[in-house]
């Protein structure tokens, strides 16, 4: 029994925003859609943007509200403060630790890489992604200092309709205070083209994943065909970078980015397409695979 209050007692403290939000591995809530009110927190405007409380359960990731955040570009947005600061870390940075946040996008996109070829409608698989492709952060600790991140929009979750965005604690290493601590008070969130959004969450969670890359097929091809690849990745949570070279023969250059490769050949013989994924924030190690392209006069 006693046992079972001390674990009961240790999850309920991992939800509360004054307590160290870095232990071990654990996975800690910072906001999850309880109302404002309950939450400890405030929200207000940066500039011109705002973020006021929703309650739309289309628009709501769990709990019973969301924040609908408004924005004028990267330096006019919304603007969050803990009323207890949250302890991002207290010893030091554990460079596997993330504060992820989840948003729900309205202007979206779908990228359809067959739509102009149909000869790989059933190689390749549309996607969709958010008009806005930066999201600027601000974190403002207890004693003053500030960290500024830039983080690109990530393809929205099939299967929630959501966009998660992960920023490295890393990126704090800088901003430590006090022998090694963060405590957040303010955060301020920006895009890159103004637009009205929801944040569904924000939490705490570690990831030590490495990126994984699927195999590339292989293609015979006569020239002037167009080559269609699609770059199949899994990083974590870590946001993730494609370069693309389409003739190794020649050195590997970056001759195109994107999850998409697309490439059309003059010439025949054999080419060597490689494909490398890397985490933005230079985190987790690069991954580099590649195929081979037969080219027929």
């Amino acid at each position: 029994m006693r046992l079972a209050v001390l674990l009961i007692t240790v999850a309920l403290l991992a939800c509360v925003p004054g307590v160290n939000a870095q232990t071990a591995d654990r996975e800690v809530y910072i906001y999850r859609g309880a109302p404002i009110a309950q939450s400890g927190i405030t929200l207000g405007s940066w500039g011109s943007g705002q973020a006021v409380e929703y309650s739309d359960s289309t628009r709501v990731l769990t709990g019973s509200k969301s924040i609908k955040i408004t924005t004028q570009g990267l330096y006019a947005g919304a603007r969050i403060d803990f009323a207890q600061p949250v302890t991002l870390f207290s010893d030091g940075i554990d460079p596997s630790r993330y504060i992820v946040f989840a948003f729900y996008f309205d202007d979206v996109q779908t990228i359809d890489p067959a739509a102009q070829n149909p000869v790989y409608s059933y190689e390749v698989e549309p996607y969709t992604i958010p008009k806005v492709t930066t999201v600027r952060f601000v974190f403002v600790s207890e004693g003053g200092k500030s960290v500024e991140v830039e983080e690109p929009t990530n393809p929205i979750d099939p299967e929630d309709n959501w966009c998660r965005v992960a920023v490295p604690l890393a990126k704090f290493r800088s901003a430590a205070e006090n022998g090694g601590e963060f405590r957040l008070k303010r955060l301020l969130i920006f895009t890159d083209i103004p637009n009205s959004f929801y944040l569904g969450e924000i939490k705490l969670v570690t990831d030590k994943s490495p990126i994984k890359v699927d195999a590339l097929p292989s293609q015979v091809v006569v020239i002037y065909d167009e080559v269609i690849l699609q770059a199949k990745a899994d990083g974590g949570v870590a946001s993730l970078s494609y370069s693309w070279d389409f003739d190794a023969s020649n050195g590997i250059q970056e001759e195109l980015t994107g999850p998409i490769g697309r490439y059309i050949y003059t010439k025949g013989g054999d080419y060597t397409v490689t494909l490398t994924v890397k985490d933005v924030d230079g985190i987790k190690q690069p991954v580099t695979v590649t195929t081979t392209i037969s080219v027929n006069e």
